[in-house]
C-alpha cells in the first residue's frame, strides 16, 4: 500500500450479552496490521459484563455508546450513523478478525475502484480458532442467485465484508430494523443493486458457532423473520426475473418446513401457496429439494 494511503476505517460492533466472546473480538482488532482504524462499539441494552469488559478499552481510537436493547440491525445503523470512517465493517461481537483482514481487503479495494465492498474466507469454528469445521468464502458477485437460491458453501456475514463508506453516504442502503437473522441477506441485496465487490485473499474472517448463535437456534423468531425477509424482498422487487420461479418455490418450500417442524400450521399455508402456484415444479422440489 502506498503510504499516502492510509484512510480510516470504521469497526462497528453491535453488542448484546457478548460477555463470553467480546474481549477477544476486541483483542482481534488491536492486533490487526493495519493500523488507522476506530472501533465503535454499541452495546445494545446488555445485562451481563458487557459494559464492563467493553469499558475498559475505552480511549480516543475506540469509542463505546450504551443503548437500551434495540436489535443488531438498529445497532448496526446507529454505528454507521457516527462513524468516520471513509470505510466501514460491520463486525459481530463473537467473531474474530485476521491479522491482516483490514489490510488485504483494502488493497483489494484500492486496487479496484469500480468495486464498493470486499469480502475473503469464512472459517468457521468452535471454542477456539484452531479448531475450524467448516470453510466458505463470501458472496462478491452472482450475489442475487447466490443469497436468494443458498448456493453452499457461500456466507452472507457481514463481519467478512469491508465497505467503501461513499456507498452509504450515496444511497439510502441500511441494516432493515425488522429483521434479525436474515438482515444480512437483504443488505447484500441491496447493494448489489449498485455495486459489484471484490474478493480479498489470505485474510479470513473467523466465524464462531456456538449454542447462542442465532442462525443455531431454530425458533419460531427465526423462521418468521425469514418469511418477513420474503416479502420484503417481493415487495422491494429484488428477485431478478430470471430466477423469480426458482426463489418463490425455494422459500415457499423453507417455510412451508420450518413452521411445520415448529407445529405450525402457516406451515401448510406455504405449501399449498406453492402448489398452487408452480404445481408439477415444487412437487418435484418437495420430493428432492433440486430442479
Amino acid at each position: 500500500m502506498n503510504s499516502e494511503q492510509h484512510p480510516l476505517v470504521s469497526i462497528i460492533i453491535p453488542a448484546f450479552n457478548a460477555e463470553l466472546y467480546i474481549d477477544e473480538t476486541i483483542r482481534s482488532v488491536l492486533n490487526q496490521s493495519y493500523k488507522n482504524w476506530e472501533l465503535i462499539i454499541i452495546n445494545d441494552g446488555s445485562t451481563d459484563r458487557t459494559a464492563e469488559i467493553t469499558n475498559a478499552y475505552s480511549c480516543n481510537k475506540i469509542h463505546i455508546i450504551h443503548q437500551p436493547n434495540m436489535g443488531v440491525s438498529r445497532a448496526r445503523n446507529a454505528g454507521l450513523n457516527i462513524a468516520k470512517g471513509d470505510f466501514i465493517v460491520f463486525l459481530d461481537a463473537d467473531d474474530i478478525l485476521s491479522s491482516n483482514f483490514i489490510e488485504q481487503r483494502l488493497n483489494a479495494l484500492l486496487n479496484n475502484k469500480n468495486a464498493h465492498f470486499a469480502c475473503g474466507e469464512v472459517w468457521h469454528f468452535t471454542n477456539a480458532i484452531n479448531n475450524i469445521i467448516t470453510i466458505n468464502k463470501g458472496i462478491y458477485n452472482n450475489i442475487a442467485e447466490n443469497v436468494l437460491l443458498y448456493s453452499p458453501g457461500l456466507d452472507t456475514v457481514p463481519s467478512n465484508y469491508l465497505f467503501k463508506r461513499e456507498l452509504f453516504d450515496k444511497y439510502p442502503i441500511r441494516f432493515d430494523e425488522r429483521l434479525s437473522s436474515t438482515a444480512d441477506r437483504l443488505f447484500l441485496l441491496e447493494i448489489a443493486n449498485k455495486t459489484n465487490g471484490v474478493f480479498a485473499t489470505q485474510s479470513p474472517l473467523y466465524y464462531r458457532v456456538h449454542s447462542k448463535s442465532m442462525s443455531q437456534n431454530f425458533t419460531y423468531k427465526l423462521v418468521h423473520d425469514n418469511e418477513v425477509f420474503f416479502r420484503i424482498i417481493t415487495e422491494k422487487k429484488l428477485i431478478p426475473e430470471t430466477i423469480k420461479d426458482k426463489v418463490n418455490i425455494v422459500h415457499a418450500y423453507i417455510l412451508g418446513t420450518s413452521y411445520l417442524k415448529l407445529k405450525n400450521i402457516t406451515g401448510l399455508k406455504w405449501y399449498v401457496w406453492g402448489l398452487k402456484k408452480y404445481p408439477l415444479n415444487f412437487f418435484k422440489y418437495l420430493l428432492c429439494q433440486k430442479f
